[in-house]
């Protein structure tokens, strides 16, 4: 069983900006009224931030192998995922409306950022306590434990303060609702586009204020609170 006392280190500031652009791309699906499409951007957006924090700590096998912490452990989730890669080019063309909404100020929007975030943050901190390591089943298993740990912390905890934090951060710039919905177009919903992680403009300045907001000691306990919620968990069930 890998230790879960003592302190982990604080990931990299351009990792957080990272997460926060994958996280601003998977709470702009929502302004995509495509069925489906909206789907695939998130998905594939939170596996984006799942992706960048493994190579960050030089995980090099294939994104697939630890599917469970970007999809959930719901295997019908994971199926209609799997399905959604193969949609047409035609859909992924489609026309989307102009949009005059306020990015932060919409309903559901900081609490999708929030969970990307806190996702990285929680692959980040099993990865710097040695987990998420070998291959296989055993691999499989530990994604496993750390999404249910994820996922329990994040069902059982009052984050209304970094969800008002984060709602405060996104409704400066008035712009961003329609280069956040550009930018998770052009970068996650095409198979043979990679994603920007300098896309410049509204969404990168956005993506830098959240990370800003993230170093705020109001915010800062609260994660803090969150982060020994995921330990408490992953203790009570072992490492696999």
């Amino acid at each position: 069983m890998t230790s879960t006392s003592g302190r982990v280190a604080d990931p990299p500031r351009q990792l957080v900006v990272e997460w926060a652009l994958c996280g601003i791309a998977a709470a702009a699906s929502r302004f995509i009224p495509v069925p489906v499409l909206d789907e695939l951007v998130k998905e594939r957006a939170t596996q984006y931030a799942v992706h960048r924090t493994l190579r960050a700590h030089g995980r090099t096998y294939d994104d697939e192998a630890v599917e469970e912490l970007y999809v959930g452990v719901d295997t019908r989730r994971a199926a209609l995922a799997r399905s959604m890669r193969s949609i047409p080019r035609k859909v992924l063309l489609f026309p989307v409306r102009k949009y005059v909404a306020i990015f932060g100020s919409v309903r559901g929007v900081p609490n999708d950022v929030m969970r990307v975030l806190l996702l990285g943050r929680t692959v980040h901190r099993a990865i710097e306590r040695g987990r998420l390591d070998g291959d296989g089943e055993p691999l499989r298993d530990d994604a496993i434990a750390v999404r249910r740990a994820y996922d329990e912390a994040i069902a059982n905890q009052d984050l209304r303060l970094l969800r008002g934090a984060l709602a405060d951060g996104l409704s400066q710039g008035r712009s961003l609702t329609r280069a956040a919905v550009a930018y998770a177009r052009s970068s996650f919903a095409r198979d043979d586009a990679k994603p920007r992680l300098k896309p410049g403009g509204e969404v990168e300045r956005s993506a830098q204020q959240v990370e800003s907001v993230l170093r705020r000691p109001d915010v800062v306990e609260e994660v803090e609170r969150f982060d020994a919620k995921v330990d408490a968990v992953l203790a009570a069930g072992g490492r696999r």
